[in-house]
């Protein structure tokens, strides 16, 4: 028997060069559709006739490409767009001249080609598509002021000096302003992406709240800020799901799951109090007092979240589960780092857990 190759476990995260979403494409396709429209009526106002005849297939394939963008199929499209955008400068200056600047395109072109290069992760296929294109276009480029330099281009439709000067200046703008654009939508989609990815290494995934990495950072930011400043009051809390095994055991793990989601819908009704929350590990959670309040006054904030936690009814498919948790809280003393704050704050928990659960535990030892 044949052997079978191994999967691949490695499910590597590619990206296919995609930096634009489907209504920047379409907005982007409606425009150049506008913009030759106009350059229809120009051209025929000169006399350009090849012009006229490349310029009305232009116009088609970008009415074909906002179908094809409103269908999903946009990748496709760029190419083609993009395509007709190069062939349309190097037969505008075969004909019309250079003079009149419409190589100045290929700079915006090269710039919203190019841009997607540099997406993290870009795979390889479209990283060498663009590698070639981007060639194609810079050769392009060199190419046609070359043989204009040296009278090897055909032009046949030659405007006035006055009117290619007016051009240029037109085409030039247009080449930079579609740089700003196309730079200004790679910065914001990358800066979309950063936040994103930061927002998944800040916050755990079942929960959505803070991920004990992040809330970690916090206390350690909120003991600095103590140790520095003497105003202010500064308390952590260990809650932990008591029996949370048995509840797994009993009615599975996804109901696990829902209980610690449920939760931590609980500890919103204090967030705008200050409270910061995250989950510590497992079925545990650390919780952060608002400065605002004394040690007093957030063990009473405790206890007021084990009896929510404790009457609230978890409701998982045709179940109604009933949860409890166990609470150790400690306030911060001068010298306290954050390993022995914690520790004081566990120590509690386990007095509490150990004394019959369900209680919080949160005077001074």
């Amino acid at each position: 028997m044949e052997k079978q190759p191994l999967r691949d476990r490695t499910y590597k995260e590619m990206s296919d060069g995609d930096y634009l979403n489907n209504r920047q494409y379409l907005v982007v396709a409606v425009v150049l559709g506008v913009t030759h429209c106009l350059m229809e009526l120009f051209y025929i106002w000169v006399g350009c006739t090849p012009m006229i005849y490349i310029n009305i297939v232009s116009i088609l394939i970008y009415v074909v490409s906002i179908f094809f963008i409103t269908h999903g199929n946009q990748l496709i499209t760029v190419w083609v767009m993009e395509s007709e955008i190069f062939w349309h400068v190097v037969f505008a200056s075969i004909f019309m001249g250079i003079s009149c600047g419409y190589h100045l395109w290929l700079f915006g072109t090269f710039s919203s080609i190019f841009l997607p290069f540099f997406i993290p992760n870009l795979s390889k296929r479209p990283k060498k598509q663009i590698g070639v294109y981007a060639v194609v276009i810079v050769l392009g480029f060199e190419l046609l002021v070359f043989l204009d330099k040296h009278d090897h281009l055909p032009t046949q439709f030659r405007v006035g000096d006055e009117m290619a000067s007016i051009l240029y200046y037109i085409n030039a703008a247009l080449g930079f302003v579609s740089i700003m654009i196309y730079t200004s939508i790679y910065n914001q989609r990358m800066a979309m992406k950063n936040k994103e990815l930061q927002y998944v290494a800040d916050h755990d995934p079942l929960t959505g709240i803070f991920n004990r990495n992040k809330i970690q950072s916090i206390l350690n930011a909120e003991i600095r800020r103590k140790a520095d400043v003497s105003g202010g009051n500064l308390s952590v809390a260990i809650l932990d799901v008591d029996f949370f095994k048995k509840i797994n055991d009993t009615y599975g793990h996804l109901a696990g799951d829902s209980v610690l989601k449920e939760i931590t819908d609980c500890f919103g009704k204090y967030r705008e109090k200050g409270l910061l929350y995250g989950r510590w590990g497992g079925e545990e959670f650390l919780l952060i007092s608002p400065e605002t309040i004394s040690y007093d006054e957030f063990g009473k904030m405790l206890e007021q979240l084990r009896q929510t936690i404790q009457n609230h009814d978890f409701i998982v498919g045709d179940q109604n589960i009933k949860a409890t948790v166990s609470i150790g809280a400690a306030a911060y003393e001068e010298g306290f780092n954050m390993d022995k704050f914690i520790q004081t704050a566990d120590d509690r928990l386990y007095m509490a857990k150990e004394s019959g659960r369900n209680k919080v535990c949160w005077r001074r030892l």
